[in-house]
């Protein structure tokens, strides 16, 4: 069982971006007025860092392509998992691109440029030195006593014998359509091909692999029908809110609550963002902090004496 489900923010690119850049990498070559490798500022890397991909003789390196994740968790979602390294090559490959063009132009000491670079400066600064405090709040005693007081009792309460069963599935509009996938895999097509070409879902890039799963973790038809299944067995068309399913089980295995060693690292970013909060509280009321113009309050204040519901 999922018992925690951590949440990261980042910049949502618009689908038709995304799609852009999956369909249509870099790389092959013609002019785009953007400069040549001469034009822009030393492309100097580490002699030990990872080479992914360069652009016009620019290199791009691992380093790049994690920090364009971090940046873009996101967007990262609405990709098929497979292309995630190539769509980042690809926003990096923009970047350098760009950041060329825009030195080469002199806008690297214009006033916008230099108030940017000083917010992003400040903004790493802060990044780093926060996650240090926090993390040093926050004891591996702590996170244990957390797992042993909260967690664990709700594991002794699940039964140990916890069935899950792994599945792919082809998702279509109509029941027309999804008799037609049956039809097809029962000639001899493959499913995963089959997932790829006509899947509505978001798992269609993995050909229509959902992983492993709980039955409470799906709809109910879907749950009844993937969990009937034999092991390599293929379901009639089922429909849910979604559409109609056409479902195929891959395995099925039994599995026990998971243990403290399994859960301690989402214990302590749970823990982490609690202390994060209580930190950047602590920062706001022991420093001399004005805000000028518009004091409405972030949050409602409510009379202590009125009962936030029915008692």
């Amino acid at each position: 069982m999922r018992l925690f489900i951590l949440i990261f923010t980042g910049f949502i690119a618009p689908i038709l971006l995304v799609a852009l850049l999956v369909a249509n990498p870099l790389g092959s070559g013609g002019s785009t007025g953007l400069g040549t490798a001469s034009d822009t500022a030393s492309n100097e890397i580490d002699a030990n860092a990872k080479i992914i991909a360069s652009i016009d003789g620019m290199k791009i390196t691992q380093n790049d392509i994690d920090r364009a994740a971090e940046d873009n968790f996101e967007t990262l979602m609405q990709v098929p998992e497979a292309q995630h390294q190539l769509f980042l090559s690809n926003l990096v490959a923009i970047q350098k691109l760009a950041a060329r063009a825009a030195l080469k132009e002199g806008l690297g000491q214009s006033e916008a440029v230099q108030q940017r670079i000083a917010y992003q400066k400040e903004r790493i600064l802060q990044d780093v030195w926060i996650a240090e405090q926090v993390n040093a709040r926050v004891s591996e005693a702590e996170v244990r006593a957390y797992f042993d007081t909260y967690v664990a009792p709700e594991l002794a309460k699940q039964n140990n014998d916890v069935e899950e069963v792994q599945a792919r599935h082809i998702l279509v509009a109509t029941k027309a359509e999804a008799e037609t996938v049956v039809q097809r895999l029962q000639a001899g097509e493959d499913f995963v091909d089959l997932a790829a070409e006509l899947s509505l879902g978001p798992s269609a890039g993995r050909g229509g692999d959902l992983g492993y799963f709980l039955a409470e973790e799906m709809v109910k038809p879907f749950s009844d029908a993937a969990f009937a299944l034999q092991m390599g067995g293929l379901s009639a068309p089922v429909e849910t809110e979604f559409g109609w399913h056409v479902i195929r089980l891959e395995d099925r295995r039994i599995v026990s609550p998971p243990s403290f060693e399994e859960l301690s690292e989402q214990i302590r970013a749970f823990l982490e963002q609690q202390e994060r909060n209580l930190f950047f509280d602590e920062l706001l009321t022991t420093y001399d902090f004005q805000v000028y113009g518009d004091t409405s309050p972030l949050m409602p204040e409510f009379d202590d004496d009125v009962p936030l519901k029915d008692e």
